[in-house]
């Protein structure tokens, strides 16, 4: 059950717009990350690959390509601009974190926010005073 846990990490890769996970037996309980125009369109993708014997199929909506692929007992559908650079390795990553669990992804890092300096520290330029602590020989 690795790409239901690896979701996240796969709709955060670049490019993703959508991302849905079913258990094969368990098509109701679907996991859905992304754009929510595209949970109708996935669910169609992943019917169709039940109704077929191919373990992958590609299809082209537009200027997005879907991706829906088979492993192991997962089936994943992936929603993309056609033509995006990770198409090449969009199978091969879903075959890894297939296989593997991968850690909870990182929180963005937050922004600081930097205090200003209070008159009077080394560097610190003061009004009507030039700033000496350039390094700069044109001062």
């Amino acid at each position: 059950m690795s790409l239901r846990a690896n979701i996240d990490h796969l709709n955060a890769a670049q490019g993703i717009e959508a991302v849905a996970v079913i258990t094969q037996g368990d098509t109701s309980a679907k996991e859905f990350r992304g754009d929510d125009s595209w949970s109708a369109v996935l669910d169609g993708a992943l019917s169709l690959l039940a109704k077929t014997s191919e373990s992958t199929i590609r299809m082209v909506i537009g200027k997005h390509t879907v991706v829906v692929q088979t492993e192991r007992e997962e089936t994943v559908a992936v929603v993309l601009p056609t033509g995006h650079a990770i198409a090449k390795s969009l199978r091969r990553m879903i075959r890894r974190m297939s296989r593997k669990v991968r850690p909870p992804l990182r929180p963005e890092p937050a922004v600081v926010s930097v205090q200003p300096s209070q008159p009077g520290q080394p560097g610190t330029p003061q009004p009507g005073r030039p700033d000496v602590s350039s390094t700069s020989p044109w001062g």
